[in-house]
């Protein structure tokens, strides 16, 4: 019962039904005098603290499309690398790996062994090897990936040995993205019939492997089942809660009680977040006047720059005349001024200038040396050089200033991008501006986003702008000149089948593919330098493609008003972000380095 200046609170009908039991039964009271009312304070409830918070912007299927398995269409979302966790953690920058889901491991050249954490996940089961197994098994199931990978095996509980096919230049880098995703009590029953398939072809096996398919992507559990950090409390359609994940190992040392995401819809969006002081970081990328805006408006906000292990590029049609040849493409490579296109595309980047080698301008010194360097032909603007090219080439000025090619015809080009992707649109444009003015007639072109890929990989363009060089996922130049020669920009340019051979920088013939072979499987370091700088030469002689600027990821980060405690400018730290930012943030609070801001 509460109590509300002296008085019992006992509701209307209960007084009224006193009153007339008194008025009815009790004879006229003999005056008193008035007995003082203690007249109580009134207490303000307190209000609860605000719970600790990291706020975030990222995406999510809106309820009641969303739910918790990563396999499913519409699974999970944003909160990915703050519920599921890495066996270890690889930093670009150093080439060093941190244990994460494992306490412990020891290399061979066929294998990682693991010892694993005392850890749980959000459903209370204890976390073993199996759980290892399980995630593999779907991985390969669901996704064919990795396919790097050809056994797990566990011979105890806290001991998982993952075991390749072949030895692997960089297996760490791999392995940090790949997270444990599923335990065995809720997903064995699939990864048990999965292995019985798996690794065996004909009619029944992918009949059998469809059904398993099928089955993992109709179970819909409502949320995540964690070993990361955190677990999904909440999903609405505007916010996704976190909150910690009480069977963590590093529960007790996690200063911050919730991930509070805002959603993610276009980086305009996250912009108008950050102007207003709501968000305490994202990597949305904006136009240097925008980046000014937010800076000016939100003193204790900081812009972080660091590799996205990948380059803008113009891809050339090399199915098409006069792009099958490479004196028309060094033409265009001496014609482009590719650091006023980064100044108008993308501010933040790194100038490719003045090479197109394929290895990362943040990585040139590392793997190529200034010495390598001085050997590669240098594209620096230079018409006088591209003339001579082309007039080799039997090209010529008319008396309008307009090159003509050896028919005597003025032919228009294009540089298709995709529409929506503000910076390659206007890449496009500001390359064909440039083109314009030393009398070619270029336009460029915005294609939809779901028929850009197909228009690329029919051959239907000229030039367009995409991904060159990407190191996603490895932080190494094979995974670059795969993409190059043999992955998806070989398939836009052609040259998975035009360039599968290539002379070399002692004038050589090299096979291009087993060069990328050997270098997949070589373990040592100098060695892998060797086949680099032979792939670097070829790339930068033959020019596949024209690479315009190292992109790096625009990290606005808030200090001192939710949170605070993010590394210093230099921290290696900041180059595990590429390719999945939230791991970064996720591994900044297991180790205790993000915290409450006092």
């Amino acid at each position: 019962m509460s109590r509300r200046f002296g008085l019992p609170t006992v509701g209307f009908f209960g007084l009224a039904a006193l009153a007339l039991a008194l008025g009815a039964c009790a004879p006229a009271p003999t005056p008193t005098p008035p007995t003082p009312v203690v007249i109580e304070k009134e207490v303000t409830p307190t209000a609860a603290p605000r719970p600790r918070e990291f706020v975030l912007g990222t995406g999510w299927e809106v309820p009641p499309a969303y739910h918790g398995n990563p396999f499913a269409p519409g699974g999970v979302g944003g909160a990915w690398w703050f519920v599921f966790q890495p066996l270890l953690i690889y930093i670009p920058a150093t080439g060093e790996a941190l244990p994460s889901l494992a306490e412990s491991f020891q290399e061979a050249p066929d294998r990682i062994t693991f010892r694993l954490r005392q850890t749980g996940w959000s459903d209370g089961t204890p976390f073993t090897s199996k759980d290892v197994w399980a995630s593999f098994v779907l991985m390969r199931l669901m996704w064919n990936w990795p396919g790097e990978v050809d056994r797990v095996e566990t011979p105890d509980d806290r001991t998982a040995v993952i075991v390749w096919k072949q030895p692997l230049a960089n297996p760490k880098a791999l392995l940090s993205s790949a997270p444990i995703l599923v335990n065995t009590k809720a997903y064995g029953k699939f990864a048990e019939e999965a292995a019985q398939w798996l690794g065996r072809t004909g009619p029944e096996a992918e009949e059998a492997l469809n059904k398993v398919r099928q089955e993992v992507s109709n179970f819909k559990p409502e949320k995540p089942i964690a070993i990361g950090p955190y677990q999904v409390e909440s999903v609405s359609a505007s916010e996704m809660i976190l909150t910690k994940n009480p069977h963590h190992y590093a529960a007790g040392q996690i200063a911050i009680d919730r991930i509070r995401f805002l959603r993610w819809t276009s980086n305009e969006v996250m912009w108008a977040f950050h102007l207003a002081g709501e968000l305490d970081a994202s990597h949305a990328a904006a136009p240097k006047d925008v980046a000014d805006q937010i800076l000016q408006r939100q003193p204790k906000t900081r812009l972080h720059l660091v590799t996205d292990l990948s380059e803008f590029a113009l891809l050339f049609n090399l199915r098409k005349a006069p792009f099958n040849d490479v004196r028309f493409r060094r033409a265009l490579a001496y014609l482009i001024d590719r650091d006023k296109v980064r100044e108008v595309a993308y501010f933040a980047g790194l100038t490719s200038a003045p090479y197109s080698h394929g290895v990362l301008k943040s990585f040139e010194e590392r793997w190529l040396g200034k010495d390598f360097l001085a050997s590669l032909t240098a594209y620096n603007p230079d018409p006088a050089k591209a003339e001579a090219l082309l007039t080799e080439m039997g090209w010529r000025k008319g008396p309008d200033g307009k090159w003509r090619d050896p028919s005597g015809r003025t032919p228009e080009f294009e540089i298709l991008a995709q529409a929506g992707a503000t910076d390659w649109v206007l890449a496009a444009e500001a390359i064909a501006t440039q083109l314009n003015g030393q009398g070619f007639q270029v336009r460029a072109r915005a294609v939809e986003p779901g028929v850009y890929p197909t228009t690329l990989r029919g051959g239907q363009f000229d030039m367009a702008i995409q991904f060159g060089s990407a190191w996603w996922g490895t932080a190494h130049p094979h995974t670059g000149y795969y993409r190059l020669y043999q992955g998806e920009a070989a398939e836009f340019t052609g040259a998975k089948d035009l360039m599968k051979t290539a002379k070399g920088p002692q004038g050589e013939e090299v096979d291009v593919a087993q060069a990328l072979d050997r270098l997949l499987k070589e373990p040592d370091p100098e060695r892998q330098k060797a086949i680099v700088r032979q792939l670097a030469w070829i790339t930068n002689e033959n020019l596949p493609a024209l690479s315009l600027l190292e992109k790096r990821l625009m990290i606005f980060h808030v200090d001192g008003v939710r949170v605070t405690g993010w590394p210093a400018e230099n921290d290696p730290l900041w180059t595990v972000a590429p390719g999945a930012i939230e791991r970064f943030y996720a591994h900044l609070l297991i180790q205790g380095i993000l915290k409450p801001a006092p």
